[in-house]
């Protein structure tokens, strides 16, 4: 009895941490469509490219659901404005989320601009980035562009600790020690931290591209250097 009763809890208290609506949608510049409609505890994921149209259902499970509502809240989703746009952004992406639980409840969107520091000193760097990292580790797939865990970090955050470098671009990479100790592989070209991507990989040093506010609000894109950090004894 005592079991059936704490399995009928358990049972409950997953299925809170289900919300009552999820829609949310995203386009990554000229990329498919992708969006994600609550139906139930199941998600429809479709994936849109000009008139064609794939659907697809996912049932995430009660630890992901429970997952990712810890993440919104860390991330402070519920604060996140109705609508962002800027017409000189690097990044050409829209976007939308509709999202409510029987306590929460947000509505966004925005077009080529995301939720960030710049509008809400409260909210974590790269908040857009950890909302899409929330996405994918409930779905098991990427929504949007693939989003990597280095990407919500600041490149001064980062430490490099060892290269790659080839004749073969395709076998080039760099290895980042993030500020907890994981260290986290980026291939050439791929994003290092918020807004950089590694550009360069040299036998003791890396070039990266990273794209920056200019004196007037203008994005502009920069060379970094970083060299690989001494090892610990």
């Amino acid at each position: 009895m005592r079991l059936a009763l704490l399995l009928l809890v358990w049972s409950v208290s997953s299925f809170a941490q289900v919300p009552k609506v999820l829609v949310a949608t995203i386009q990554p510049g000229l990329g498919p469509a992708q969006a994600l409609q609550l139906d139930g505890t199941t998600l429809v994921y479709t994936t849109r490219v000009g008139p064609n149209v794939e659907a697809q259902k996912i049932t995430p499970t009660p630890a992901q659901w429970s997952a990712f509502r810890r993440a919104l809240d860390a991330q402070k989703v519920w604060r996140w404005h109705g609508n962002y746009d800027k017409s000189n952004a690097p990044d050409t992406t829209t976007w939308s989320l509709k999202l409510e639980y029987a306590d929460r409840s947000v509505m966004a969107a925005g077009a080529a601009a995301f939720p960030d520091r710049s509008t809400d000193r409260s909210l974590p760097k790269y908040a857009f980035n950890r909302y899409q990292l929330a996405l994918q580790e409930l779905i098991g797939r990427s929504f949007g562009r693939g989003v990597k865990p280095i990407e919500v970090f600041d490149l001064s955050e980062l430490k490099l600790v060892a290269t790659h470098p080839s004749e073969n671009e395709t076998e080039q990479w760099a290895d980042f020690r993030d500020p907890r100790g994981k260290v986290h592989r980026a291939l050439l070209h791929e994003p290092v931290g918020g807004r950089g991507k590694l550009a360069q990989v040299n036998r003791s040093s890396v070039s990266l591209t990273v794209v920056v506010k200019g004196p007037k609000g203008e994005w502009q894109e920069q060379e970094r250097i970083m060299q690989v950090s001494p090892s610990k004894k």
